[in-house]
């Protein structure tokens, strides 16, 4: 995949002991918090654990090392500095950075690629008298106390334009940026709080009649502040974009995408082809002016569909833009109070579903949809939910002419205005959400992740397993099971993989839906919205990967004797788990469901116990109630011990639980013809569930009159028996098509029935 160029370095001399207490490394902060295209530049890590550094990895192509000249680097818990080559045709945008040491790798760091030189905060700076003189073009890279305001001054011409941008909420710091623009006497010129389509951060641009100095106050619009509280500040002469237009490309299509936004109409619209077989779904892209030092930031999703762009006027039924029924639409709403329309021809049965994408992509449109007939009647409407931009799922009734109407929700309009309606047949689709995006696993062992499905109408089986991973990674197989929306999946680490480099792989949820194996990737953007305080939309190009790296090898591995128990209801089965541990540990080992809560399904309990200090197993019983699901289910234990202070955590491979009837009764009825007067001799086999070996009481029904089967029973541990049916010399000649053998077991108190399938009987 593009996003995955970095270079693993060569480990500095001095790595730390690599022992139970080992911790992997954190990045708090970097500093700069950007780099520019072309260029080599330093970059300081700040955070934890981060001695023994052996590898920076970058979502963009760079070429990085550890300068060795710099004393110390690499040694300090606390810093290391990188030295990043970053290609020149990167384009502009939010990207990220991880560290790995030999204790494994860190978390996600946003990272900006930014063409406008950066600038260091210089302290003090918080009142006006103070401001720090900054010589445009320029980003600042600060961080704000509470109850503060910072100040910058900057000098411009009369007639010059300057736009200014905060980067705060879109690389996950918990500043709500306002930024003010002053002159020398602190009267305000401009302002601006939260811009349209920028998630909460800053931007205006302003052209100064006179020349002189001037300021640029930025604070939180809370007055809150703290550690954590950066920011990127940029005054350039970049334009004030927010969202490509349009906001899709066709792989393999050429097209020249242009830009929403207040400063949108100077932007210099960007010529791109993607060849048909790139692997990109999104591609970030700079805006410039004509001659301009300094990018605007967008992002474009790549697909394999056709994507159609609105042709104004089309506000009336008989202007509507005439596409094809799934092409994407694209359009904005200019000026305010704009309709949009797109006429397409559809099908009778023809089943499609009609996705507004906004918000995410940097537009500010509230969609309100809705789909005509030709006579102009509403046969569906969608508007935007806040949980998504509105959504039409609609089958057609007939064939004819449709019409898609588009509009913002409360008439707004502009040239940030910009829009696209995703267009595509309905599946029956699940998703899936990764509770981490980062595992750390120990070498040789194993570690979990619990899988999260949205499921919609779909209540079946999704198996999970791993895609694209890297060598010595494998995954123990897993099943969301039926009705379940979640399990555990383990991965193991093989003993052989070197530790210090950050690996990426993917986890993939494989089901049946419409006849056909769905596949859908399991995305990390839930979790990554907590990690970068609440941010309503991480960077998707980097939601859809788990970073895997290798940690010390643990004081245990656990183990069970078999991958898979086979139970059901009323019925219950045993599972030996092993441990194996290393020479200097013979502490307690807890076991746990993973996760603890609900990690079972419904009516399934475990008899969890530890394995004793100074042993290796323990039998776990698990037990189904009457009410239990029949299905293949995950679950996950997790073994915890301590050494000293240090907890260390262990899971055992996914165990398989399926829950299947007791026994299934298979009768061979011979020829299935009985004469009057006589017997025929029926042979009965049972398949039992392993989880039961009693006895099964046997029953027939639906027996043509006249005939009657001797009592019989499958006696305990044994799957066969025959039943001898006799028919009196006086029953009526039939064919009966619906006789069925029944067969009831016991488990303590509880019944355990199951039937046969209905056979035919000839009574001649």
């Amino acid at each position: 995949m593009r996003r995955g160029l970095c270079l693993l370095l060569l480990l500095v001399a001095s790595l730390p002991a690599r022992g139970a207490g080992a911790q992997p490394p954190t990045i708090v902060s970097t500093s700069p918090q950007a780099a520019k295209p072309g260029e080599t530049i330093d970059v300081k890590i700040q955070g934890g654990n981060l001695a023994g550094a052996a590898q920076l990895w970058a979502s963009f192509p760079a070429t990085i090392t550890l300068p060795t000249e710099i004393a110390g680097n690499g040694t300090s818990a606390g810093e290391v500095v990188y030295r990043v080559q970053i290609a020149p045709d990167v384009p502009p945008g939010v990207e990220g950075l991880r560290v790995a040491t030999p204790q494994g790798v860190s978390n996600l760091k946003l990272f900006v690629i930014d063409d406008l030189a950066s600038v260091a905060q210089v302290r003090p700076n918080q009142l006006l008298g103070q401001a720090q003189q900054v010589a445009l073009p320029a980003a600042v890279d600060g961080r704000l106390d509470g109850l503060a305001r910072d100040y910058y001054k900057f000098a411009v011409a009369a007639g010059q334009r300057v736009s200014f941008e905060v980067l705060a909420r879109r690389l996950g710091s918990p500043l709500d940026p306002m930024i003010r623009l002053l002159d020398l006497r602190g009267r305000e010129l401009a302002y601006s709080d939260d811009a349209l389509g920028l998630e909460g951060d800053s931007q205006l641009c302003h052209t100064f009649a006179e020349a002189g100095e001037y300021v640029v106050e930025l604070r939180d619009i809370r007055f809150q502040g703290g550690p954590n509280y950066f920011y990127r500040l940029r005054m350039g002469d970049f334009p004030c974009v927010t969202a490509a237009f349009p906001m899709g490309v066709k792989r393999g299509v050429a097209a020249n995408v242009g830009f929403a936004g207040p400063g949108a109409a100077l932007a210099q619209a960007v010529p791109i082809n993607l060849h048909s077989d790139s692997p990109l779904n999104w591609l970030n892209v700079g805006a410039r002016l004509a001659g301009g030092r300094s990018s605007g930031f967008a992002l474009v999703s790549v697909g394999a569909g056709d994507e159609a762009l609105e042709v104004e006027p089309n506000n009336e039924p008989a202007q509507a833009t005439r596409v094809n029924l799934g092409a994407n639409l694209n359009g904005r709403f200019d000026p305010p109070g704009d309709i949009d329309r797109f006429v397409f021809a559809a099908k009778a049965g023809q089943h499609f579903l009609f996705v507004g994408v906004t918000r995410s992509q940097g537009s500010p449109s509230d969609l309100y949809l809705r789909l005509l007939k030709a006579d102009g009647g509403e046969v569906a409407a969608a508007e935007d939910t806040g949980a998504n931009d509105g959504v039409i799922d609609y089958t057609f009734p007939a064939d004819g002419d449709y019409t898609l109407a588009v509009e913002d929700l409360h008439r707004r309009g502009g040239i940030e205005f910009a829009y696209r309606i995703a267009v595509q047949p309905f599946e029956e689709r699940f998703t899936l959400a990764a509770a981490t995006d980062t595992l750390n696993i120990a070498q040789g062992g194993l570690a979990s992740i619990v899988i999260t499905a949205n499921r919609g109408k779909f209540a079946g089986p999704i198996e999970l397993a791993l895609a694209n991973a890297p060598e010595g990674f494998s995954a123990t197989p897993c099943v969301i099971g039926p009705g379940r929306t979640f399990a555990a999946l383990t991965v193991r680490c093989a003993p052989n993989v070197a530790p210090g480099k950050v690996q990426h792989l993917q986890i993939v949820g494989v089901s049946q839906l419409g006849g056909a194996d769905t596949k859908v990737l399991a995305s990390a953007a839930d979790v990554q919205k907590a990690a970068f305080n609440g941010l309503p939309w991480p960077p998707p190009i980097l939601a859809d990967q788990i970073a895997v790296g290798v940690a010390p090898a643990p004081l245990f591995a656990l183990a069970t004797n078999v991958p898979e128990l086979v139970f059901g209801k009323d019925l219950s089965a045993t599972v030996k788990v092993s441990a194996t541990r290393t020479p200097n540990f013979a502490e307690e080992i807890a076991l746990a469901l993973l996760p603890e809560k609900d990690a079972l399904p419904a009516g399934v309990t475990a008899a969890l116990k530890p394995i004793a200090k100074g042993t290796n197993d323990i039998e776990i019983v698990f037990t189904a109630n009457n009410q239990a699901p029949l299905g293949q289910f995950s679950v996950v234990l997790n073994g915890t011990g301590k050494q000293g202070a240090t907890a260390v955590a262990q899971p055992i491979p996914a165990l398989q639980l399926q829950l299947k009837p007791p026994f299934a009764l298979k009768p061979d009825f011979g020829g299935g013809v009985l004469e009057k007067g006589k017997s025929l001799k029926i042979k009965v086999v049972a398949e039992r569930n392993p989880a039961y070996a009693g006895p099964i009481a046997l029953s027939f029904q639906n027996l043509p009159a006249g005939v009657a089967a001797a009592a019989a029973t499958i006696p305990q541990g044994q799957n066969e028996i025959e039943v001898e049916l006799t028919a009196a010399q006086d029953a009526a000649a039939a064919a009966v098509q619906n006789v069925v053998v029944q067969g009831e077991g016991m488990s303590g108190a509880a019944k355990l029935p199951a039937a046969a399938p209905p056979a035919s009987l000839t009574v001649k």
